[in-house]
């Protein structure tokens, strides 16, 4: 019921969809889906590189004087030609096919017919159509087994790819040279057509060849066609995955970040729930926990691994609480800590007793000296242009800039979506800090997302919003307020446990200067929060460090946004 819900939904039909755990489809058919593809690329990069070859050789003397009797001379040249412009072809198109792309498994027919086709009109090479034939005689029943719906262009070329075809020219213009090195260069062979002229005939085959093939890695290099979804398609989406959000009797409160314009999102069969996920490079990276209900968790982690396999990208799961790893499990997936986040336990919160003095003589100054903390509720009046002026300052104080992804920004129409704790002067009604509030779907939960003071802030001005947002949250019937991620805090390093946690350990034991790991973690100690674990999970074949670079990468908003210093991070 699910996948074909799925195929629907993609105009897929059933039958050509690959054997997933939810199609039920086990058996001998998961074995030929693994082994098809790429044995397809190696026998259609065979079939390019027979054809190149080919093109750079002289012919068979014998057999060239039959087919002239029978075919004109210009019909011979063209066949020759198009013969080598065909072989750069499939040596593109092994790359699709080992990426199982569906439109690459017609096009590699197609260019295998026709270079059969050609090898007998440019020379009788009979033997050449034979293989060629074969090779696609035996990638046609398996249609099946290209199931990723995608463009030829953007994306499609890896390094190892690259360096095969380039290896592939280069043997092609070596044989050339080789065969025809008693042929004295001239200009004229270029324009040079006669019946025995094989050295023009090759030049020009391999000379268009290489042209072929620089324009076409040029292109993929460019990411000629990027594949997107059109504005209103995406517009679809998030309201399907707002009206998720209403919908769910619980979750965590980073799902806001649906709204945050920089997700797509994977929907289970039902719509029931959502995965919300950012791109980079060949990784599709889900963003916490599945939206919905909790028993549609591991439905949705699955529609998710489908639709990244689909597309031809690896699926991570950054920022997984606890309650998602029976769920990991079942799929395979590797998983690790990066970090932990602070939750205060609203119910028992209270700021009396000797271990809250400080708390409570840090809010009692703020009382003293007039400093207020009020929260607007979403659609209040809210003063955008000085939280404006807070924002940019804060951000120039800390050379900074707006972080993505896994954290919110300054945007008004972002933020007006939530609730916003304002620090105000009693006496001029000014705020000089503030912080955005995420509401978690079911309202048993909240977090601080954007917090920003302007120089004008009083010494622990933070400290007295935590505490003011605190105590309205158990007064409003709230259960937890998340303060937020202490990352590689609580990784344990031992002689057993993973190198990424090692090296986490590392770089949260000496790595302060670069981030504050420590003085993180020690700051929101001081509200005694519970501290729970976040996971980063993928399958076997990802690297988590390499994932973990493109989290970083993604919410840093490039390289550039990673060389800031530690006090830019929110």
């Amino acid at each position: 019921m699910a996948t074909k819900a799925q195929a629907e939904a993609a105009g897929q039909p059933q039958d050509d969809l690959l054997a997933t755990p939810r199609s039920g489809a086990f058996g001998w058919q998961i074995f030929v889906d693994a082994a098809v593809p790429p044995i397809s690329a190696i026998l259609c990069f065979a079939g390019g590189v027979l054809l190149l070859l080919s093109a750079s050789q002289p012919s068979i003397s014998g057999r060239m004087a039959e087919l002239l009797t029978v075919l004109p001379l210009p019909l011979v040249e063209i066949s020759h030609f198009v013969a080598s412009l065909l072989g750069m072809l499939l040596l593109f198109l092994a790359a699709g096919l080992w990426r199982r792309i569906d439109a690459a498994w017609g096009a590699a027919l197609l260019v295998l017919l026709a270079g059969a086709a050609v090898s007998m009109l440019k020379a009788l090479h009979w033997e050449e159509a034979l293989v060629l034939l074969l090779a696609a005689a035996a990638l046609l029943p398996f249609r099946r087994s290209f199931y990723r719906r995608g463009h030829m262009s953007g994306g499609l070329l890896s390094t190892p790819s690259l360096i095969a075809i380039f290896a592939v020219t280069g043997l092609a213009v070596w044989g050339l040279l080789a065969a025809y090195d008693h042929v004295p260069y001239q200009d004229d062979l270029w324009w040079t057509f006669l019946r025995d002229s094989d050295a023009p005939r090759s030049m020009r085959a391999l000379a268009g060849a290489v042209m072929l093939g620089a324009l076409i890695a040029a292109w993929q290099l460019a990411g000629f066609r990027q594949g997107r979804k059109a504005q209103d398609e995406a517009g679809a989406d998030l309201a399907r995955a707002e009206a998720i959000f209403a919908a769910a009797g619980e979750g965590h409160p980073d799902a806001n970040l649906m709204f945050s314009g920089d997700k797509s999102f994977v929907f289970t069969p039902s719509g029931k729930s959502c995965v919300m996920y950012g791109r980079r490079g060949g990784l599709w990276i889900a963003m916490g926990n599945p939206v919905g209900p909790p028993e549609d968790q591991a439905e949705a982690l699955t529609a998710f691994h489908e639709a990244a396999d689909h597309a031809g990208k690896s699926p991570v799961i950054y920022a997984a609480s606890g309650d998602l790893l029976p769920a990991l499990v079942e799929l395979g997936y590797t998983i690790r800590k990066i970090g932990e986040t602070a939750c205060i336990d609203l119910p028992a919160f209270s700021l009396e007793g000797p271990a809250r003095a400080r708390l409570r003589q840090a809010r009692n100054r703020a009382h003293r000296d007039g400093w207020r903390v009020e929260i607007l509720a979403p659609g209040a009046d809210v003063p955008w242009p000085a939280l404006k002026q807070i924002s940019d300052a804060w951000l120039k104080s800390h050379a900074g800039r707006e972080k993505a992804f896994s954290l919110g920004r300054y945007d008004p129409a972002f933020l007006a979506r939530f609730p916003i704790a304002l620090v105000t002067q009693e006496a001029t009604g000014a705020p000089v800090a503030f912080a955005s509030l995420w509401l978690a779907p079911g309202g048993k939960e909240l977090a601080v997302d954007l917090m920003r003071h302007g120089p004008g802030a009083p010494n622990g001005v933070m400290d007295v919003l935590f505490i003011e947002v605190a105590l309205w949250a158990k007064g409003q019937g709230f259960e937890v307020f998340d303060l937020g991620m202490a990352p590689l805090s609580g990784l344990r390093p031992g002689r057993y446990s993973p190198a990424l946690t090692n090296v986490g350990h590392i770089a949260y034991d000496r790595g302060e200067s670069l981030y504050g790991f420590q003085g993180l973690r020690a700051y929101k100690s001081k509200f005694a929060p519970d501290w729970k674990p976040l996971f980063i999970a993928a399958p076997p074949r990802v690297s988590l460090p390499v994932a973990l670079m493109a989290v970083a990468l993604l919410t840093s908003g490039g390289v550039l946004g990673l060389l800031v210093p530690k006090q830019a991070a929110n």
